[in-house]
């Protein structure tokens, strides 16, 4: 987020999920459906999240781009059998139309 002046914070009479410290504001109005968390159970959440973060799943393949024609050896899906398969710049030029 680009620089917007102080942050709207929220009154909130709040215990967080975890630890069950005080909470009295937050930057969002909590929806009720899901747990709060205070400022330190969050930063170690996140923290812990992205250390473990899973890696993609390759498809090997060998098709060519049915937009330009270049020559495919790897998509992040695995295609199915009489689907167009379009290259990056032939997909990001096309799904808006």
């Amino acid at each position: 987020m680009y620089n917007q002046g102080p942050r709207q914070m929220f009154d909130v009479d709040l215990s967080c999920a975890k630890c069950g410290t005080h909470i009295s504001q937050l930057p969002f109005q909590p929806s009720g459906d899901r747990p709060v968390f205070c400022q330190d159970c969050n930063r170690a959440n996140r923290d812990q999240r992205d250390g473990v973060r899973p890696q993609k799943r390759m498809f090997d393949v060998d098709v060519k781009c049915a937009g330009c024609g270049t020559h495919i050896t790897q998509l992040p899906f695995e295609p199915k059998a009489g689907s167009d398969i379009f290259c990056r710049e032939c997909y990001l030029k096309n799904k808006d139309n």
